[in-house]
C-alpha cells in the first residue's frame, strides 16, 4: 500500500467513525439513518419528501476535510453546503433540524 492509498484508507475510516457518531445522535432525535458508501442518509419519516419518488424528506451527509477551515473535518450536505465541523455534533444535529425539520 502506497502512502496516498494509506492516507485515503485512513480518512475513510475517520469519516466512517464521525458519521457513525452523528448517525446515534440523530437516532436519538427520532431521524432514520442509514449507512451508504461514503455517507450517511439522514431521513425524516414525518415530512414529505420532495417528489414521489422520495416519500420522506431526507438528504445524504459527508464527512470530509474541509479546505477553509485548515483541513478540519466536517459535515456537508448532498449538494456540498458545510453543515457543522464534526467536532459539533450537536450543532450538526440542530442544522439538519433546521433543513429537514424535526421528527413528531
Amino acid at each position: 500500500m502506497s502512502v496516498s492509498d494509506h492516507d485515503e484508507h485512513n480518512a475513510g475510516v475517520e469519516s466512517y467513525v464521525r458519521l457513525q457518531a452523528l448517525a446515534m445522535h440523530l437516532k436519538a432525535h427520532g431521524f432514520a439513518v442509514e449507512n451508504v458508501a461514503g455517507g450517511l442518509v439522514v431521513r425524516n419519516r414525518s415530512r414529505a419528501g420532495c417528489c414521489a419518488g422520495q416519500k420522506a424528506a431526507g438528504d445524504t451527509v459527508t464527512c470530509r476535510p474541509y479546505d477553509a477551515d485548515g483541513g478540519r473535518y466536517w459535515f456537508f450536505t448532498s449538494w456540498r453546503q458545510p453543515i457543522a465541523e464534526s467536532e459539533r455534533i450537536t450543532d450538526a444535529v440542530v442544522m439538519i433540524k433546521g433543513y429537514l425539520g424535526a421528527p413528531g
